[in-house]
């Protein structure tokens, strides 16, 4: 059944063929805000989907996403509206550009705020019934380490830790790496430096960042290859046309490409259970955290 709605379409879509289980997780993350995180979330989720998998992307900005905006979409429903009798999962997930399916945000939702507990619940009660469709949900998680965040780090099978030079960056990236790996040194992480003037810059600020996990916490992070700096990638941002698909021959979309590729090829967790993504982040939502 197709519903259209603005500019996006409402599907209704079928299960995948194969009974492969759960998909793969991939968090993408950052310690602060203003680092490209989106932006590298849905180009890669794009690019995905364009080496002919089946891809949702997740905005797990719960209260404050934008996702949607990013990729030029006008949705009907968003995450909020789970909570509403009559309103199913399937009406929530949107089509956008390059058949990519969308999970959207909410917009500073005070009843999503009042009952968080209860749409989690329902959230993945509902989502068992889609999660066997795909074959990797990206999640593009707040910025920071909020409960709500650390809580779907620490439910993928893998995440990508995107940094740039700047020192506050570099710090807050730290403070992520340090958390998630007291708590579960097995996660795979991943660096990714973004708005680099060159693929060696990169590489440094990867290095640097590493060194100081190797010496002060005991363990390594991964390097899931460097993003340059591109004016088209800030142009296709404003103006909400992703870059993959509007010039998807330019240098930027070359660079998108490789570092998209590298994500996938790195392993993911060794062992995976088959609770879904939302399963995942009411297991962690409940734990303690705590870090000096």
């Amino acid at each position: 059944m197709l519903t259209e709605l603005g500019n996006r379409t409402a599907v209704k879509r079928g299960d995948k063929n194969d009974e492969s289980g759960t998909a793969e997780i991939i968090a993408v993350t950052s310690g602060k805000g203003g680092v490209g995180k989106s932006s590298i979330s849905t180009n890669m989720a794009l690019l995905f989907q364009q080496m002919r998998k089946k891809v949702l992307l997740i905005d797990a900005d719960i209260h404050l996403g934008n996702v949607d905006l990013m990729l030029g979409l006008r949705t009907q429903h968003t995450l909020a509206d789970v909570l509403n009798d009559g309103v199913e999962l399937d009406d929530i997930i949107v089509q956008g550009p390059g058949h990519l399916d969308v999970l959207p945000a909410s917009s500073a939702s005070s009843k999503l705020l009042e009952m968080e507990d209860v749409f989690l619940k329902k959230m993945a009660k509902e989502f068992s019934k889609v999660d066997n469709r795909y074959d990797y949900i990206i999640v593009d998680t707040g910025a920071g380490v909020a409960t709500s965040v650390l809580s779907f780090l620490l439910g993928a099978d893998k995440i990508v830790l995107v940094v740039t030079s700047d020192p506050a960056s570099i710090a807050d990236a730290y403070a992520v790496i340090k958390i998630i790996k007291s708590i579960d040194v097995e996660v795979p992480m991943m660096i990714a430096p973004n708005m680099m003037p060159s693929h060696e810059a990169g590489e440094e600020l990867y290095k640097k960042v590493n060194l100081m996990v190797r010496r002060f916490l005991k363990t390594e992070v991964e390097y899931a290859g460097t993003m340059l700096k591109h004016d088209m990638l800030a142009r296709s941002v404003k103006t909400q046309k992703p870059v993959v698909i509007h010039n998807p021959n330019a240098a930027v979309s070359n660079n998108l490409r490789m570092f998209s590729r590298r994500v996938m090829q790195m392993p993911g967790r060794k062992i995976r259970d088959k609770k879904n993504v939302f399963d995942r982040f009411i297991v962690n939502k409940k734990m303690q955290y705590k870090w000096d």
